[in-house]
């Protein structure tokens, strides 16, 4: 082939690559990053033993490195752009033996767009993609050593499963499943793939009586990879379409249906991840992000669309208050009172990683230790370092140094968290609340906030929660208990609009009502447009709330 031809291939895998690049980035950056947080490498040699031990150990060490780098979205897109454009590269190599050879790159692009859909789903593992490729290298190798050598290629083969089994897990039944399609199309007896098959099988086994997997099908499926309760069933379909995509090419050398297979390949995967993408889950993962990174002015942007439903502990109204702007324009959104979640495991933990969030910034560390103590339970490692970090401030707060320092212990074998666990261990800036104080989660948020506010004055994320909670409950009582607590002090024009609703004209003028807000309230019972007033406490009560109602 000449050099023309050659730099033409080149450039055509530069350009898939791109397409790789590009469609990860739209759709996926932020799911990454939040696989960072779920996902760290400690470097800590027992940690690293015990992974080395089990089955699919090296993979899941080489998974857990290149992952820590998914905290940077640009460079976690970049690195899994590459590992597709690894595995179209090495899927052109096993079929054709030569990168320089034209085969079917239509029908290749098939198996990296299932694992460009398992990033989709809610429990996705990297190290499904990374033993992928381990799996297709082995067999390039195979192909070009083993099988040419009939003397030895029955014990070599049964070798290499066993092998690749230890190294990358379950995929070897991949393996297996390709040797037998590649003898049988190359017309040779099927002795060496069933062999394989077999091997994995006994592997498998073994592993499931030592309890390595909860089940044999978990041990020799992708389920390895794609935690319980996720079926992995688009992983399964990335290995069924390999012997599938071995054989077509073996048939069919056309260069038209080489350009028809692009077209449809790219055209279907692209309808199919756009139907699966989960666009909410995606923005909170979006909120997240930006959360971390404090970003604030970016959330508010983010959620600028008018009468948006919002739960009350939400990204947005964090990110208002953050920026003193809630109570002026908490009413832009439909407040929505917190209700049990009954989402997905993937929902849950960014909703607990928000609410933590929420609770701590606002002083209310009872439940932020909560929130974050179940983000932790339900992440796959078990550790969540952004609400480590809060756990490490918050058992602090409560005295509990020993407690703190554990945290700190774990983040300190991160390659990106150990400075930010030195700084909050150090931190002595930690509001505690009295010691004598009946604080408790029994009395709900107003009472709690109450005691915040009156422990630490300064915190105004929380003096701004509390009086938005009132608000959004509607809450009478409350809202004398706040009128009482700060009798001769300006009131915001909000309170000022609830207290025009909650009593008479007389008392809001002895409370301090202005004038001006008692005259509006007036014309609005008199008639006048409510429009007028969009943005008020009256406008949420009359069309945008419906908890109250």
């Amino acid at each position: 082939m000449n050099v023309n031809s050659k730099h033409m291939i080149l450039s055509k895998i530069a350009l898939i690559t791109v397409l790789f690049w590009f469609v990860t980035f739209t759709f996926q950056r932020f799911k990454l990053y939040t696989f960072e947080s779920d996902h760290l490498f400690l470097f800590d040699a027992d940690w690293i033993l015990q992974n080395l031990i089990a089955p699919g150990g090296i993979n899941l060490i080489i998974t857990s490195f290149l992952t820590q780098f998914f905290k940077f979205p640009i460079l976690g897109t970049i690195i899994v752009a590459i590992i597709y454009a690894a595995a179209f590269i090495c899927l052109k190599l096993l079929i054709s033996n030569s990168i320089w050879k034209e085969k079917q790159n239509g029908l290749l692009l098939i198996p990296i767009g299932f694992l460009m859909l398992c990033v989709e789903e809610p429990l996705y593992n990297l190290s499904g993609h990374t033993a992928f490729i381990i799996c297709l290298i082995v067999s390039i190798l195979y192909q070009q050593f083993i099988c040419r050598h009939q003397r030895f290629s029955l014990a070599a083969t049964v070798l290499c499963a066993i092998l690749l089994y230890l190294i990358a897990g379950s995929v070897a039944l991949l393996f297996a499943v390709i040797v037998l399609t590649t003898n049988i199309l190359q017309k040779r007896k099927p002795i060496n793939g069933l062999a394989a098959i077999a091997a994995v099988f006994a592997c498998g086994f073994v592993f499931y009586l030592t309890e390595s997997y909860v089940s044999f099908a978990e041990a020799i499926l992708p389920m390895q990879y794609y935690n319980w309760p996720t079926s992995g069933l688009i992983a399964t379909c990335a290995w069924l379409s390999m012997p599938t995509v071995i054989a077509a090419s073996n048939f069919i050398n056309n260069q038209r249906f080489d350009h028809i297979a692009h077209i449809l390949t790219i055209v279907v995967f692209g309808f199919a991840l756009n139907q699966i993408h989960d666009k909410k889950t995606y923005k909170l993962q979006h909120e997240s992000y930006l959360a971390d990174n404090c970003r604030w002015d970016k959330i508010i942007k983010l959620n600028s669309h008018n009468n948006v439903k919002t739960n009350f502990i939400s990204y947005t109204n964090l990110a208002l208050a953050m920026q003193g702007q809630l109570l002026d324009r908490m009413f832009e959104f439909n407040q929505q009172l917190p209700t049990q979640q009954n989402n997905s495991r993937t929902v849950r933990n960014e909703i607990f990683h928000l609410e933590s969030l929420a609770y701590f910034l606002s002083g209310h560390t009872a439940e932020a230790r909560q929130a974050a103590f179940n983000s932790a339970l339900i992440t796959p490692g078990g550790i969540e370092p952004h609400d480590f970090l809060r756990l490490i401030a918050i058992n602090k707060s409560f005295g509990a140094d020993d407690v703190s320092r554990k945290y700190a212990n774990v983040l300190n074998k991160t390659l990106f968290y150990r400075q930010k666990a030195a700084a909050a261990l150090a931190d002595t800036n930690v509001t505690r609340l009295p010691q004598n104080s009946t604080f408790c989660e029994i009395d709900g948020l107003s009472a709690d906030y109450r005691e915040i506010v009156a422990a630490n004055p300064e915190n105004t994320v929380a003096q701004q929660f509390y009086i938005a909670h009132i608000l959004v409950t509607a809450n009478k009582k409350r809202l004398s208990e706040y009128l009482e607590d700060n009798a001769g002090k300006p009131t915001h024009k909000r309170i000022q609009e609830a207290c025009t609703i909650m009593f008479t004209t007389e008392e809001c003028r002895q409370l301090g009502v202005n004038e001006s807000v008692i005259n509006d309230f007036g014309k609005l019972k008199k008639g006048q447009s409510i429009n007028n007033f969009y943005q008020s406490y009256w406008y949420y009560i009359a069309y945008l709330n419906t908890t109250i109602k």
